[in-house]
């Protein structure tokens, strides 16, 4: 790589990232947002409305049950074949299936057959997502200066929450289309526009440059034949680690951003467009804060700032649904932007450094997809459950706040675990196998 290539890397890598992350945040949230508002009425016609979004949510975790394969698959290519290879691969399956389910016929024109369709493209649509951010993570990670990784690899993460304020943004225009029109057609323009992110991501995404670091394992003959073999057998503990670390700020944010549209709505009557308000609102802000959140890891140490995250996410949780009686839509406001703002942004804002400085460069892109998306496939289950807990006990949100408390604290514990096993940074730098600029950042 040349100099010149090298010093823009970072800015690019970012960029690719950014908007992957966009891609990944937009397909999952607008799905997430027609499972609660219209997938019922589209798809599954003959089961009663409670039962109708139930199973809708049911398709939603369906994607995310699937990642983990996501993750084994385009790992493999991004730790054999090149990082950016697997990028351009899990551009190509996101966009497709998002597309499509735009394009998809409901029940009444092609009577079962549209929900299995639906299931299938949603399928297809998680594996792609499944190999998405670990790849970008691990290619901003490698393309960053040492001093500089938080910053530069939060920007997946704040791609995700821009998708997230596009998604909200276009869905609540849609919804406020005249009569019928939603229902009848409106739903499928915020998947068809996903092309246009596609597009954008794609142009951005050629012009990176393979990372040093990647291309010196496969020049030095260090590329493992298969490279999951290898995490399952050297690297099951730290995959767990980051499993445990995944799952409660993922449940959270979907019980927060997706789970309680829905239920503000059906339970105290707030207006849909109000909720998607609130919720473009809170992730602007969320996307915002993630970069400085990563800045700030650089300077005082990811391993503090991750745990003081996930504390911090855990009681705010709990405290929002506490509230969410009220239904006060701008006390609402206040507790998602504190929730998403002061609890996820920090987990997220560190965790794009954090997890792939965890694993050495020849398995890097297996083991961190790998982990990030096991936390991911039960963090799916997160709109689910929370219906469930809510069918079982009407009106008592609180029992919902306490199920992504839990799941926050349990991803503290698992952070201070990695603290104790991996000991001081210089035990991860030893087994990274690379030259020190290659080395984690000091926390």
């Amino acid at each position: 790589m040349s100099a010149t290539n090298q010093k823009q890397a970072p800015g690019r890598a970012a960029a690719a990232g950014f908007f992957g992350g966009a891609i990944e945040f937009y397909d999952f949230f607008i799905y997430g947002t027609a499972s609660a508002i219209a997938f019922n009425a589209l798809f599954f016609t003959e089961l009663a409305p409670a039962i109708g979004t139930l199973v809708a949510f049911a398709t939603l975790a369906v994607g995310y049950l699937i990642r983990p394969l996501g993750a084994v698959i385009f790992g493999h290519i991004g730790d054999r074949y090149g990082r950016k290879k697997a990028l351009m691969a899990t551009l190509y399956t996101m966009g497709g299936a998002t597309v499509l389910i735009g394009l998809l016929p409901t029940t009444t024109a092609i009577g079962d057959w549209a929900a299995l369709l639906l299931v299938a493209l949603r399928l297809i649509q998680g594996l792609g997502l499944g190999g998405e951010m670990g790849n970008a993570a691990t290619l901003a990670m490698e393309s960053s200066p040492r001093n500089r990784r938080g910053f530069y690899s939060s920007f997946s993460y704040a791609g995700g929450f821009a998708g997230m304020v596009m998604a909200t943004g276009v869905f609540a225009l849609v919804r406020s289309l005249p009569g019928d029109a939603f229902m009848s057609w409106g739903w499928r323009i915020p998947f068809l526009l996903s092309v246009v992110l596609v597009v954008i991501a794609y142009v951005v995404r050629r012009q990176i440059p393979e990372p040093d670091t990647a291309d010196r394992v496969r020049a030095d003959g260090r590329a493992e034949e298969m490279p999951i073999k290898q995490v399952l057998r050297s690297h099951k503990k730290d995959v767990l680690l980051a499993t445990f670390m995944a799952t409660g700020p993922n449940t959270v944010y979907y019980i927060v951003a997706v789970f309680a549209l829905s239920y503000a709505t059906s339970e105290y009557g707030i207006s849909q467009t109000t909720m998607l308000i609130i919720v473009t609102i809170s992730s602007a802000l969320l996307c915002a804060s993630v970069p400085a959140w990563g800045a700030l890891s650089d300077r005082v140490g990811r391993r503090r700032l991750i745990i003081t995250g996930f504390v911090i996410e855990a009681a705010l949780t709990f405290l929002f649904f506490m509230t969410l009686p009220a239904a006060d839509p701008v006390l609402i406001l206040m507790g998602m932007i504190s929730v998403l703002v002061f609890g996820h942004g920090i987990v997220t804002g560190t965790s794009g450094a954090f997890f792939p400085e965890l694993f050495p460069a020849e398995v890097r892109s297996s083991a961190v997809s790998l982990g990030q998306q096991l936390g991911g496939a039960l963090s799916g289950l997160g709109p689910l459950v929370a219906s469930a807990i809510t069918v079982a006990a009407p009106g008592n949100s609180a029992l919902v706040g306490i199920y992504g408390g839990v799941l926050c604290l349990l991803g503290a514990l698992a952070a201070r675990s990695a603290v104790a096993r991996w000991g001081h940074q210089g035990a991860v730098t030893e087994r990274l196998a690379t030259r020190p600029d290659t080395a984690p950042a000091t926390s």
